[in-house]
């Protein structure tokens, strides 16, 4: 079922539900296909349960709980949630873990029918989807009642989980969109590798490729600059923001120009067409690819864009090579595109009020306590609380310091983002097709500009 599809059936059901007075409503994670099926088995287990059958006898009551992510994530979320049980032994936590890939495609559908998750896993590119829809429980309530506990949070932070002026999600980490570097590759030819507190202009970053490939040329070799980020509406933020805006408004309006979109498409055009980065079909091919087969894994590129939080990911795929962190290059004036990123928890609207209750308890544990930080650690980011933050340092290996170190000195130079409106999902998908087009030289990058900007204005018009 496509993403249009999707969309268009979640608004259906949930406008029935609004006027009936029954209001409700991430590029490197794999899961087997074993635990793939297992989900499909719980999804469709907990699809043909009443309410009365999902809450065991006597004062057990079960929760269902989904999250995206590969083996290791689910095997982290697991032992927590294990150990959340044992803590609330009234409670019991039904799992169901997806693929990134399939995660909110099932969660629209299970929405759209009523029948969402009671506490799920949230990104901000979809919060305007589900708490504009009403899918969303507003949890102010579970903090002021002490449930939720966000006294040591910073008040961004917090305000992170919040769509408008209401509190809909709690942060599960803090973390930043980055560039990942291999510095053994660029140590090789004597590229000073850059510092994860300093910045470098696009044209800087540009002029940095040219060095490498001409190095590695001379040595009879192959390396690039990147990995192709042109397609990637997340990075094009960075431009957008240094360009005075943002992706949107906060009433749910473009706040981009065609003229930047342009920039944006004719600078990775240009990488492209200099040999600094791979040619449209191997790009193609390593979007897709497993991480452990990525142009970045294999030591081909020296910088790809990936949260703050995978660099101990890729460190243990990459045994041989010294990864660190850098900012994403600023704009040719110094203006910056730092925003404040992170998964949060929500609560789905459609629980009743018992399971709301004990979702809030399991959120808490996750975030505020020591037997979850021991194993949850860097898993989205720099733990929101400050406290578990640092407690977690004594238990990290040397990379995962770099993370914390990387986005603590980030965070002072980020300002606020605004949240993506209905419709997103379809417009980062018109913008992944412009840029393909321009990828493969189909279009030119004035005329793939002008086309995104009109299909992407049709789907906020539909949207309203």
């Amino acid at each position: 079922m496509s993403r249009k599809i999707i969309s268009l059936i979640l608004v259906l059901v949930l406008t029935i539900f609004t006027f009936s007075g029954c209001g409700s409503k991430s590029n490197t994670d794999t899961a087997s296909t074993n635990e793939q099926n297992t989900a499909a088995t719980v999804e469709n287990t907990a699809e043909n349960s009443t309410g009365a059958e999902q809450t065991a006898s006597g004062d057990t009551i079960e929760i269902r709980f989904a999250w995206w992510g590969d083996t290791a994530r689910n095997d982290v979320y697991n032992a927590i949630c294990d150990r959340f049980e044992e803590a609330n032994p009234g409670i019991k936590v039904v799992r169901e873990p997806s693929s990134w890939n399939d995660y909110f495609d099932k969660l629209a559908t299970q929405a759209a029918g009523n029948n969402a998750p009671d506490v799920f896993g949230m990104h901000v590119q979809y919060v305007s989807d589900y708490a504009g829809r009403g899918a969303l429980a507003e949890i102010q309530s579970y903090v002021d009642n002490g449930i939720i506990d966000t006294s040591k949070m910073s008040e961004a932070v917090v305000n992170s989980g919040k769509f408008g002026d209401k509190l809909y999600m709690i942060p599960q980490g803090v973390t930043f969109t980055n560039q990942l570097v291999n510095a053994t590759l660029l140590e090789k030819y004597g590229i000073e590798v850059p510092k994860y507190d300093t910045d470098q202009t696009w044209d800087e970053f540009k002029a940095l490729g040219e060095q490498l490939v001409s190095k590695a040329k001379d040595a009879g070799e192959e390396a690039y600059l990147s990995s192709d980020m042109s397609t990637q509406f997340t990075m094009f933020r960075y431009m957008a923001r240094q360009a005075g805006g943002d992706l949107y408004t906060a009433d749910g309006k473009l706040n981009f120009t065609q003229e930047t979109v342009e920039q944006w498409f004719t600078y990775w055009k240009t990488l492209r067409d200099e040999g600094l980065i791979p040619d449209a079909s191997s790009s193609t091919e390593d979007a897709t690819a497993p991480v452990e087969q990525k142009f970045f894994t294999k030591g081909a590129v020296a910088f790809t864009c990936t949260p703050a939080n995978q660099l101990h990911l890729y460190q243990q795929q990459m045994p041989d090579f010294k990864l660190t962190l850098a900012r994403n290059p600023v704009g040719n004036d110094g203006a910056r595109g730092e925003y404040l990123e992170g998964a949060h928890f929500a609560i789905s609207s459609a629980s009743d009020d018992a399971k709301k209750e004990a979702a809030a308890k399991l959120i808490n544990f996750f975030v505020n306590t020591q037997e979850s930080m021991e194993l949850f650690k860097m898993e989205q980011g720099v733990p929101a609380n400050s406290d578990m933050a640092e407690y977690i340092k004594t238990l990290l290996d040397e990379t995962m310091t770099k993370e914390i170190d990387y986005v603590n000195a980030t965070i002072p130079v980020a300002g606020e983002g605004t949240y993506a409106p209905v419709g997103a999902t379809e417009i980062n998908t018109a913008f992944s097709d412009a840029a393909a087009g321009v990828q493969f030289d189909e279009v030119s990058p004035a005329d793939a500009a002008k086309q995104f900007m009109e299909a992407a204005q049709t789907v906020l018009d539909s949207s309203n």
